[in-house]
């Protein structure tokens, strides 16, 4: 009787952290990070991953949020698949309402999760998609992510207990000064990824 885990990078350290206490997490799938940019693709890729490991195990949890597209997952697959209820990864790791309250507080909030935070300028580049940009106009790229985000004017870290959370929270100081963003961070949480995992163990056929 198993649970079969297919989870994003960004989430990997989180979910490991959740997963750790739970011998029936029998599989663990990390996916390539940054398919939010192209949904249909993530969608696509998730479904893909999802029909391979149902044929090996009881029930299946995805680590991402909602992420644009997630909500349209076929409703047909052959276990059930629990998804976290937030928007994204950052929704996941913050709680959804803490997240919406964050963006009510200060509209112009960079929300670095420690792993995009882990991932540094890359992650900043790909979620503005400057490479495509920057190839069509030769511009120069920390130039133009200044200019895209001259109207954010906080760098929030969401401070969740899985992995180096110093070395993370100094490198997303590091970011945030690069940008003029004030910093600020507050607590995280893992509950919503453990709930929904506890979610899914109670699917599980009792053991004989």
């Amino acid at each position: 009787m198993s649970v079969g885990v297919i989870c994003c990078r960004v989430l990997e350290a989180e979910m490991k952290t959740v997963i750790r206490d739970y011998p029936e997490v029998s599989h663990f799938e990390v996916m390539d990070w940054g398919l939010h940019i192209e949904p249909e693709l993530l969608l696509k890729t998730v479904t893909a991953q999802i029909l391979a490991l149902q044929e090996k195990v009881d029930a299946i949890v995805l680590g991402y949020g909602r992420c644009q597209c997630l909500d349209r997952l076929p409703k047909d697959f052959k276990v059930p698949v629990f998804r976290p209820q937030a928007d994204d990864c950052i929704g996941v790791l913050f709680g959804q309402d803490q997240y919406e309250k964050a963006l009510l507080e200060e509209g112009g909030t960079w929300f670095f999760t420690p792993g995009w935070t882990e991932l540094g300028m890359d992650f900043i580049f790909h979620e503005l998609q400057i490479s495509r940009l920057v190839g069509k106009k030769g511009l120069d790229p920390m130039q133009l992510a200044h200019r895209m985000l001259k109207d954010f004017t906080r760098g929030l870290f969401v401070e969740v207990n899985a992995g180096n959370g110093e070395e993370l929270e100094k490198k997303a100081r590091e970011i945030s000064k690069t940008f003029n963003l004030r910093f600020e961070k507050k607590p995280g949480t893992l509950s919503v990824l453990r709930d929904t995992l506890k979610q899914a163990l109670k699917m599980l056929p009792p053991q004989k």
